[in-house]
């Protein structure tokens, strides 16, 4: 591209020369424009802009040195070329002092003059291509600086590093305060199990909420401390916050960590619980506070619900699972005998110790419920070897990784078990009833030729005989007078079949005391009358 140059001076011979016998197109240059005194000098720059000034020291109004001294002000890497026709020191010093880039004396060579300007437009160029590269490197380094520290700052909680390792001139570059102490704060989203079965879109837009809140939360608590907070996207679910300074910040921090939890609950439903490791002496020991926050938010993970859980306090000895062994063989042992209520009984007991969080963690607590669930499979195939048990081993232990919150565990195991304690006690129930039905029926079959008494049935059932008219019918899907007609009748048609009787005769052998009510019921059953079968 042309580059383009002013010519000052009073003298217009000087002009002339200059523009006629230095070859300026070979240079890449035109002259923008020509002036002969101070005033006019400046007003052509400002409203031609050249790229080169070349100016005479004595004109008319304004001198060459305070035309300099001006521009100087507003373009201070403007090439200037003083081409004067005194040789006074003083003048040579101003020059050098606004920074000229050049002072010939007239009369110059024009080889001089055009080797004057080659050299100011190499230099020049040098310098505007020295601005374009720094103008390069730092928009290309704003671009990558971000996810250089978002990666350098995910390393902190992943990778050891030594002291060594993390120069202060390292840490300025990412902009990672060199602080003496650091602490990591867990922040985890506990997603519920409608969140679990919805559309990863719609889950990622409700974490998109919640990091908006931490970020505008740190982003205002930021501005009030002396300290640094830097936010960690460390997975779907967790943010880790890092507190950076020459002191420990987590007394100002704790306030705008209870208030993000409470806004993103408010907002958005999503309950989160806050581990909180331990202060630490250097950025390179952060990966400790981490591991130990991480290792705090897994209890408020066990218990559930919107809590902030330090270190400090996650390391509570808690009874193992193996406190648990005498109650699980009595377990084991109501379901081998099927007592439901000595079971409902140990699982009320156990449920208790569970809801008082006497367990070390969450996964001892799903060892517990697979072990209750195992028992509940093995007296289900013993006593139903055909048939399906309302919940699979597969489905159940797929469903159990789902439940991240000892509350959730807990009521989902007690809707499992009461369920399974009901069905059980109702088919107990149903077996039960069905020997009552049992034994009317056998009592029918070695007394129909008698006359029988339902209430002396019951009686000595030892039942009411409401209940067992009532019973009999839900089993049977008839009362007992029909079902004891119909097997009267039954039996007098094999015995009329067989030829050897009189119809009177087998109305008194199959209990009937009237001939004429036998054969109205015999009739109605069959179709026939008595004598049309003998």
């Amino acid at each position: 591209m042309m580059k383009t140059i002013m010519l000052v001076d009073d003298d217009p011979h000087i002009v002339k020369a200059l523009t006629d016998h230095i070859d300026w197109p070979s240079m890449g240059l035109s002259i923008a424009g020509t002036a002969s005194n101070g005033l006019d000098a400046l007003e052509l720059f400002h409203r031609m802009h050249p790229d080169v000034v070349m100016t005479d020291v004595y004109l008319p109004g304004m001198t060459g040195l305070e035309i300099t001294q001006t521009l100087r002000r507003d373009h201070p890497h403007l090439p200037i070329i003083i081409l004067s026709g005194y040789d006074e020191f003083e003048n040579a010093r101003a020059a050098m002092r606004w920074g000229v880039n050049h002072f010939l004396l007239k009369p110059a060579e024009v080889e001089e003059i055009e080797s004057v300007l080659r050299e100011v437009l190499l230099e020049q160029d040098v310098r505007e291509r020295h601005e374009r590269l720094e103008q390069t490197y730092k928009q290309e380094v704003g671009r990558v600086l971000p996810y250089l520290r978002k990666q350098f700052l995910h390393e902190l909680l992943t990778t050891r590093y030594r002291a060594d390792e993390l120069p202060k001139e390292r840490m300025d570059y990412i902009g990672i305060h060199m602080s003496s102490q650091t602490r990591a704060i867990s922040l985890q989203l506990n997603r519920p199990v409608f969140l679990t079965r919805m559309k990863e879109r719609d889950w990622q837009l409700l974490r998109y909420g919640a990091a908006d809140i931490i970020q505008e939360t740190v982003k205002e608590q930021a501005a009030r401390m002396n300290g640094q907070v830097e936010i960690v996207d460390y997975s779907d679910q967790v943010f880790v916050l890092l507190l950076l300074g020459d002191k420990d910040h987590l007394e100002e921090c704790l306030p705008f960590v209870e208030r993000m939890i409470d806004q993103i609950f408010t907002y958005l439903k999503i309950e989160v619980s806050a581990g909180i490791g331990r202060s630490k002496s250097h950025p390179c020991e952060v990966i400790d506070s981490y591991l130990e926050s991480r290792e705090a938010v897994e209890k408020a993970e066990f218990q559930g619900g919107s809590r902030i859980y330090h270190y400090e306090t996650s390391e509570e000895t808690e009874p193992s699972v193996t406190d648990y062994s005498l109650l699980l063989r009595q377990w084991n042992e109501a379901w081998a005998d099927i007592r439901p209520d000595l079971a409902e009984e140990v699982w009320h007991h156990i449920c208790l110790l569970l809801k008082e969080g006497k367990c070390v963690g969450i996964q001892d607590v799903q060892v517990v419920a697979v072990s209750l669930f195992d028992t509940l499979m093995h007296s289900w195939n013993r006593l139903h070897p055909m048939s399906t048990p309302p919940l699979a081993m597969s489905d159940f232990l797929r469903e159990i990784q789902s439940k991240y919150a000892l509350h959730d565990l807990v009521k989902w195991m007690d809707r499992i078990i009461c369920d399974w304690l009901e069905q059980i006690r109702k088919e107990m129930s149903e077996k039960k009833s069905n020997k009552l039905i049992e034994q009317v029926k056998q009592y029918v079959e070695l007394h129909y030729a008698e006359e029988i008494s339902f209430e002396a049935i019951a009686k000595g059932l030892f039942v009411h005989p409401k209940y067992l008219s009532q019973l009999f019918k839900r089993v049977t899907g008839e009362n007992f007078v029909s079902y004891l007609n119909g097997y009267r009748i039954q039996r007098a048609l094999e015995l009329l079949q067989s030829g050897h009787y009189m119809v009177y005769e087998v109305s008194e052998m199959t209990g009937f005391r009237n001939a004429t009510y036998f054969s109205q019921v015999f009739k109605m059953l069959t179709g026939k009358s008595p004598s049309e079968v003998g």
